[in-house]
């Protein structure tokens, strides 16, 4: 079996049920000590009751918040990026950073971040995706942002057969979430059913909880003036995403700039797929006994360049509790068989990130 390198979307649902007097762990957790709801509109709340209704609100939702929908004109918007502290003292002032995207169609985008020690430059431009960036690859910072601000272009949930459909009271509202992937979630959604609006979601991935707040229109769709990124109750980063704009002409940013590289690309390329086996390698031989001495490795957030013959080309620990045993653990990873990506079914390389979580042994 393989594992999809990035959500895809399907629509069935296991299982339901209601909870109003208690609320989940997790993203809810996380909603019950802030005020991050989206304003009540005059809507009335969804009766989200079966899993059809559960099906029609994330559907509604991904419409709301995708603002590179068929029916949109080209658009920019700009955000501030505030890094806390990892030692989490309030003393220490957030590190400013920044990111702007400017989209006119699925196969011609651009997008500019300038955070912590990255700064990088991505254009789409019909068949080719050009990169320059001053590191050997993208940080962890941008990830977090990357994944966060990604909610502009429609929000992802992934229903599986494990699927768990929750409605929980947070503040006075409905909020219904669905969570996939068993005792180990994989993903995690909570919608505002007065709105259909997210008001935050899980990422298994980087092991973050990313609430949405200051809802705002632009044309037919939403998008969130503020969110913040948390790990359990430490806040990692927040986002401050100015007004979105109609975009410049195209000839001011479509042109790569000097010294960017060029890959194949399409705007409906097949994400690669990784092997299964990849989410539990050890370190450095799953079947050698562990010296008396050692601690097991936790895991890691792993960074990867697949090739078109679905080989690594490039891999680099982004996050682990051990650094250097995480490096010796990617000569494992490298041995396992992967699905490239493709664009129109020719395979083309990609970058993609993705966790290693080694079972105890």
């Amino acid at each position: 079996m393989l594992l999809s390198a990035a959500w895809t979307s399907a629509l069935s649902v296991s299982a339901m049920s209601v909870h109003s007097a208690s609320q989940l762990v997790g993203v809810r957790d996380s909603l019950a000590s802030t005020n991050l709801l989206p304003p009540v509109s005059s809507a009335q709340p969804l009766n989200v009751d079966d899993e059809s209704e559960t099906e029609a609100l994330v559907a509604k939702a991904h419409n709301l918040t995708n603002l590179t929908a068929a029916d949109s004109a080209p658009f920019r918007f700009r955000a501030t990026l505030f890094f806390y502290d990892p030692s989490g003292d309030a003393r220490v002032p957030p590190v400013k950073g920044s990111y702007a995207f400017t989209w006119a169609t699925p196969s011609k985008w651009r997008e500019d971040a300038d955070l912590l020690h990255l700064k990088q430059t991505e254009i789409a431009s019909g068949t080719a995706l050009w990169t320059k960036r001053n590191a050997p690859y993208p940080s962890f910072g941008y990830w977090w942002t990357r994944n966060a601000i990604g909610i502009t272009r429609g929000v992802v949930y992934h229903f599986d057969s494990r699927t768990r459909v929750e409605i929980s009271q947070v503040s006075g509202r409905n909020v219904v979430c669905a969570r996939n992937g068993g005792t180990h979630v994989q993903q995690e959604l909570c919608l505002d059913t007065a709105t259909s609006l997210p008001v935050a979601q899980y990422d298994a991935t980087l092991h973050v909880q990313i609430l949405f707040a200051n809802w705002t229109p632009w044309g037919s769709h939403w998008y969130p003036r503020t969110i913040r990124v948390f790990s359990g109750s430490e806040q990692l980063l927040r986002v401050e995403i100015e007004n979105v704009f109609d975009a410049p002409a195209e000839s001011s940013w479509i042109v790569p700039p000097e010294g960017a590289v060029s890959r194949d690309w399409c705007a409906d390329m097949r994400p690669a797929r990784i092997s299964d086996a990849i989410a539990n390698a050890t370190l450095p031989d799953p079947i050698a006994p562990l010296p008396s001495n050692a601690t097991q490795i936790v895991g890691a957030i792993v960074y990867g360049l697949m090739g078109k013959d679905g080989n690594w080309l490039d891999l680099s620990v982004l996050e682990s509790p051990d650094f250097k045993a995480a490096y010796q653990m990617l000569d494992n990873v490298r041995q396992f068989q992967n699905q490239p990506a493709t664009c129109h079914g020719t395979p083309v390389d990609s970058e993609l990130i993705f966790r290693i979580s080694p079972q105890a042994r």
